[in-house]
């Protein structure tokens, strides 16, 4: 399975028709992104009548004992392993990083109200051992 076209773009500004697929999906990479408004009302542009969206993301956890031992975790023992396996400065800054990227998340309930405003129905999100989340939302097929 090669990839044979690449094309890259904005989340906010794919570079594809109207009413193009049947499925737009992200991994990881929600926090990443500056206007999730435009975000999901470019999905729901993209998507085909009754087409749907489907995000996983880590997410911070709400209460104090998980959420401090996931970043002990994260800025503790994640970079110590990194450290000797890849005997990287870079590698081992690039993890720490990783934490500060998830304690500043979008909180879930924007996340969810976000995709409602854009039109995507049935916004839902269910989350796996307290920080995966995976979210989920439908065009309704309705005029847009």
């Amino acid at each position: 399975l090669g990839v044979r076209n690449l094309i890259q773009g904005l989340g906010e500004a794919l570079p594809f028709a109207d009413d193009t697929f049947d499925r737009v999906t992200m991994g990881y990479a929600l926090r990443h992104v500056a206007d999730l408004h435009a975000l999901f009302a470019e999905y729901r542009r993209v998507l085909k009548p009754g087409g749907e969206v489907l995000l996983l993301e880590i997410t911070r956890p709400e209460r104090a004992l998980p959420r401090a031992l996931l970043k002990f975790y994260m800025k503790g023992v994640v970079p110590a392993v990194t450290r000797l396996f890849r005997h990287s400065s870079e590698a081992q800054e690039l993890m720490r990083y990783y934490w500060d990227t998830i304690e500043q998340c979008v909180p879930p309930s924007t996340i969810l109200a976000a995709m409602a405003e854009a039109g995507l129905h049935q916004a839902q999100r269910r989350i796996v051992l307290g920080i995966f989340s995976e979210y989920c939302g439908a065009e309704a097929g309705t005029d847009r």
